[in-house]
């Protein structure tokens, strides 16, 4: 949309503009209104050309007679990506740089071509539609969003346009609709990838998710300070930018003596150390690598899923992950009673009725529930609370 207003002092008709969040706007140079009217026209013309993904410099050099400034994808993509380490975190860097290196690879992008403005909506088209062959539709609009956010921060620049305006979503197919949803372990399962599990990392990992249903990425990122050996608790925030929710744990026998264990062994510690040094600077470089190395280090040995082959079929869905184990720490919980407060306090899960009325659980409440959690870990089932012998077993 654009519009005419005339200038007070002057006189001069101004055009105003807006191309997303942002408004332009620039004097006509005339008093007279139809001669405004005719620029108002070619500007109309311009933003919704743009709008629409197709501003390219041909359609500009035909309504003004002027030509574009020429700018290449790649420099443009390295600008960009320069400019963002200096407002995201290092996870949320790497995800854009894969995305965009993958569309400078698909276009054979050099130093000088393609220009911006010859990646247009159908060469986009083509290109998500390859990644599409071999990753699902959430993946694939992940990209999307990603591509979006480069685009339109270019188009701010250069005025070269949003070629993913308007862009269409990806959709599961009805044979992905039918997969499974992801679930708990098992009890056997448990115990199975407990065994298989090749190093005390994976080890404590395991359990440290099943008992208090930590993300692999917060996990791997514990540092001394996180651990409170007084009041034997975890205070910890949640390792997703966009919660960054404090929440407090009571730490368990089984977790105890594991954790006071790697304390002897690590000696002199400041409290900003890992206590998983090597597994935290994997993590931070990608957050993808811990996730690869549980499904080929414990996972597929134990028999619950299978090898990703690169460049083969689409990877195969999953029933568990890492994450299931944050299922198996809710599932548990609720299922000895435990109310969902409580649960929502220790895992960091929003909830509207429980902010309005400002309801908190207390570590000795979350401590009282968490000790009635059978360990899957041992030949037998060990029940804390006796008055809960009524639970199934869950180890023989």
């Amino acid at each position: 949309m654009a519009w005419l207003y005339k200038h007070p002092k002057s006189g001069r008709w101004f055009l105003g503009w807006r191309v997303g969040k942002k408004l332009f706007n620039r004097s006509t140079g005339t008093t007279d209104r139809k001669e405004a009217e005719k620029h108002l026209a070619t500007c109309e013309i311009m933003v919704t050309t743009n709008r629409e993904g197709k501003l390219n410099e041909a359609v500009f050099r035909s309504l003004t007679g002027q030509s574009v400034k020429r700018v290449a994808l790649k420099p443009a993509v390295e600008d960009y990506l320069a400019r963002k380490a200096a407002t995201v975190d290092q996870n949320t860097l790497k995800a854009y740089r894969s995305v965009l290196n993958e569309l400078l690879e698909a276009v054979h992008a050099t130093a000088t071509a393609p220009d911006l403005a010859d990646i247009t909506r159908e060469v986009l088209e083509k290109h998500l539609a390859k990644i599409r062959l071999e990753t699902s539709a959430g993946t694939c609009n992940n990209k999307l969003k990603r591509l979006g956010v480069f685009f339109r921060d270019a188009d701010e620049r250069y005025h070269t346009g949003d070629p993913t305006a308007n862009l269409d979503t990806y959709h599961e197919t009805p044979a992905e609709a039918d997969e499974p949803d992801r679930r708990p372990f098992t009890p056997e399962e448990l115990r199975t990838v407990f065994a298989v599990a090749p190093n005390g990392f994976w080890k404590f990992a395991i359990k440290c998710g099943f008992y208090t249903g930590f993300r692999l990425g917060r996990i791997a990122t514990l540092q001394w300070q996180h651990i409170d050996f007084e009041k034997l608790q975890f205070d910890v925030k949640d390792v997703k930018p966009q919660k960054k929710k404090r929440v407090s744990v009571p730490i368990m026998a089984a977790l105890y003596h594991n954790l006071k264990s790697l304390r002897a062994a690590a000696g002199n510690v400041k409290p900003t150390d890992y206590l998983w040094p090597e597994q935290a600077q994997a993590y931070r470089r990608d957050g993808a690598i811990l996730s690869r190395e549980f499904n080929e280090q414990v996972l597929v040995p134990a028999g619950l899923a299978k090898p990703y082959k690169h460049g083969g079929d689409r990877r195969v869905f999953n029933e568990v992950t890492f994450h299931s184990l944050k299922h198996n720490f809710v599932t548990g919980m609720k299922q000895i009673g435990a109310p969902e407060m409580v649960v929502r306090e220790m895992v960091g899960h929003d909830s509207a009725a429980v902010s309005a009325v400002y309801t908190h659980s207390t570590p000795e409440m979350a401590r009282e529930h968490l000790k009635r959690l059978p360990s899957p870990f041992t030949k037998k089932t060990e029940l804390i609370r006796k008055s809960l012998k009524r639970l199934p077993e869950v180890t023989k």
